[in-house]
């Protein structure tokens, strides 16, 4: 019989989950809406047989060289976080960590003895056999690695930027949940012929974060709006 000790314990285990997975939601519709192509939770498997994986990326996307979205003849314009990661003509593929709180890169991805950079890489396959270990070393040292027609980036998103792992690492992207609000308010705000036209149902293709910010954008009056309610949503889930 479980101790009310334990009860409490497992129940917070159980909210820190959901919390993760909710804020997972918010961080693949962001990126959905900027024009990746995404895999979430992308589980990195061992070379030799074993009971378990070695680890995951929360989310590996890629962003092709030409990707745009057209509304009416006008031009979706994406987030400059993401788009000035690859500078054209370039593929962006990411590596994406997302934290409910704090900024931060899974151990299993800086320990090069693991390898585990070298399995992601093959496993996405833009790169030449040959290329797979100089790449990896330059994401265990830099987290980012950039040829004339390609960017491999690590990305970590969460409430509070890291300025410990940006000092270790300068050329980590780190996006917060506030920058992430204020894009998604404007991009509705700029095309709200992406919005359903009663203001009330929303499209059911929408994952269950967009459906949520959907039908509570027209209530919005501003950015702070959009930010309370992405992190309620993280928080507390939709209400």
């Amino acid at each position: 019989m479980l101790t009310p000790e334990r009860k409490a314990q497992l129940e917070e285990q159980r909210r820190q989950r959901r919390r993760g997975e909710r804020a997972e939601n918010v961080a693949s519709w962001y990126f959905r809406l900027n024009g990746f192509l995404s895999i979430p939770g992308f589980v990195v498997h061992p070379d030799q047989q074993r009971r378990y994986p070695l680890t995951e990326a929360d989310l590996v996307a890629v962003r092709f060289l030409n990707s745009e979205e057209l509304i009416g003849g006008r031009r979706m314009v994406d987030a400059s976080l993401l788009t000035d990661l690859a500078p054209a003509p370039k593929t962006l593929f990411l590596l994406v960590e997302v934290k409910y709180d704090l900024c931060n890169i899974n151990g299993p991805w800086s320990e090069r003895s693991a390898g585990n950079m070298q399995r992601v890489i093959r496993r996405i396959g833009f790169a030449e056999p040959e290329q797979i270990d100089d790449i990896a070393d330059a994401m265990y040292s830099h987290l980012r690695w950039e040829s004339q027609s390609a960017v491999l980036q690590y990305v970590s998103v969460g409430k509070r930027a890291n300025d410990g792992r940006q000092r270790t690492y300068p050329k980590l992207k780190q996006i917060v949940w506030d920058q992430i609000a204020d894009f998604m308010f404007d991009r509705f705000q700029q095309f709200p012929e992406k919005l359903p036209s009663d203001g009330r149902t929303v499209h059911e293709q929408w994952p269950d974060f967009g459906r949520a910010f959907g039908r509570r954008f027209r209530t919005m009056t501003g950015r702070q709006d959009a930010r309370e309610f992405v992190w309620s949503y993280i928080d507390e889930g939709a209400k």
